[in-house]
């Protein structure tokens, strides 16, 4: 089915929604983009074929654009807090929607889905209340999680009752922050899974290594690279994805993506943080790049049209288990500053096995002290594909030689790189 001319409404305008404008563009459909930021906070409002100032949650604003400018449908992602509203306004438009309000409820509560996880036996963290972190408690550190949120925002480590004191002292007088309470576990292997959904078929759809950078004082330590498949897959697959598949049945969850992160503990993947949504990875580069399909494509088609495109998808488990080549996501993160300029993409562009890298901050905008520790680091992603490990190690080489980020000093504004003797040795 043809999409060219229909009319697609996005809920955000942030740079992570470029991913999904620049797909549904290719796919001939008209693109529109509301929020109530500007266009400095939204900078995808102005490359749109049209823009609205209507807040995500102003429904009564969001009906009068979708019916006097007809859309034929809506999406968002990348951004728990988005998924409500859009779950909202096509329930009341009567729009296509990958999740309902009810399975957004669940899946955007870190206590609700950690209590499912224990329901279905799925492998998870431990997890404590705050009147255990007294004198007494002998299981610091710890990190405290905003129930509600995402991108490594208001997350607090407390290394002894000392800091949970200081942590009571400073929000005295402020609204009380629902937290949830798990070890901290500073050296450490993650890994990510990442699920698809078709008419109720579940697909596991990939899984990856998630290599983390240094830690920044209290900060949490953030993804340096990730390597796809995982050197955890099998292991996943064996003791974690079917109990977290069970669930995911029970939910009743029909359409759209969903990952899961984890950390490994005993060659077990305990899961920490699930998101049904589209997510800044942007995984769906190495799917198509590896596996020959791209689920934020087949997304925006659902969105539009309230089915996926026909077809036999057996293919996609047939392809991962044949496949034999690796995918990476090099994530280049930024200290605190003023971005003066980046140099090298065309460089690092003409390299063979590079498929995209795709920008979260251009020059002029800056990094905040408040923004480190979370998602906001990111200056970019840089995605490529190879046939051997050996291979993947001279493409990073290549794109750390040729990739420069300049602050307002002139000083290199790059975090931290990863060290390829570390793939080598998760992966032997």
């Amino acid at each position: 089915m043809s999409l060219k001319n229909k009319k697609l409404l996005l809920l955000g305008g942030s740079r992570n929604m470029k991913e999904i404008y620049d797909i549904a563009h290719d796919m001939g459909v008209w693109v529109g983009v509301t929020d109530w930021y500007d266009s400095l906070r939204s900078p995808v409002k102005v490359m749109a074929d049209e823009y609205f100032d209507v807040s995500i949650e102003d429904y009564d604003g969001l009906m009068e654009i979708i019916e006097n400018q007809s859309y034929d449908g809506v999406l968002s992602g990348y951004t728990d807090s988005y998924l409500l509203p859009l779950a909202r306004i096509c329930r009341r438009a009567d729009l296509p929607c990958y999740g309902t309000i009810e399975q957004f409820e669940i899946l955007t509560d870190k206590k609700r889905y950690k209590e499912l996880f224990r329901h279905y036996a799925v492998p998870t963290l431990p997890e404590y209340k705050i009147d255990q972190l007294d004198e007494n408690f002998a299981n610091y550190p710890v990190l405290l999680k905003p129930v509600k949120g995402s991108g490594g925002k208001g997350l607090v480590q407390l290394d002894n009752f000392a800091d949970y004191q200081q942590l009571i002292n400073s929000n005295a007088g402020q609204d009380p922050v629902d937290y949830l309470i798990e070890p901290y576990i500073e050296k450490r292997q993650e890994m990510t899974a990442f699920f698809l959904f078709l008419d109720g078929e579940i697909y596991l759809s990939g899984t990856a290594n998630r290599f983390l950078s240094k830690t920044q004082g209290d900060k949490i330590a953030l993804p340096l690279l990730y390597s796809m498949p995982s050197s955890y897959d099998a292991a996943f697959r064996k003791n974690t994805g079917p109990p977290l598949m069970e669930m995911f049945k029970d939910l009743e969850l029909q359409n759209g993506i969903l990952f899961a992160q984890c950390i490994v503990q005993d060659e077990i993947p305990l899961v920490y943080d699930i998101g049904y949504r589209p997510t800044g990875t942007l995984e769906y580069k190495l799917q198509e790049s590896l596996y020959g399909f791209n689920p934020l494509k087949l997304m925006v088609h659902h969105s539009l049209t309230g089915k996926n495109p026909p077809g036999d998808y057996a293919f996609i488990n047939e392809n991962i288990k044949k496949n034999k080549r690796y995918g990476f996501n090099a994530t280049i993160l930024g200290k605190a500053g003023t971005i003066s300029a980046i140099e090298g993409l065309a460089e690092i562009l003409a390299i063979p096995q590079l498929i995209d890298c795709a920008f979260k901050m251009q020059p002029a905008e800056t990094i905040t002290e408040s923004m480190i520790g979370t998602l906001g680091q990111i200056i970019a992603r840089i995605f490529f594909t190879t046939d051997s490990l050996a291979e993947a190690i001279k493409v990073l080489e290549e794109i750390y030689e040729r990739f420069h980020v300049f602050d307002q000093n002139g000083e290199d504004m790059i975090l931290d790189r990863f060290s390829p003797d570390l793939l080598l040795r998760e992966y032997s």
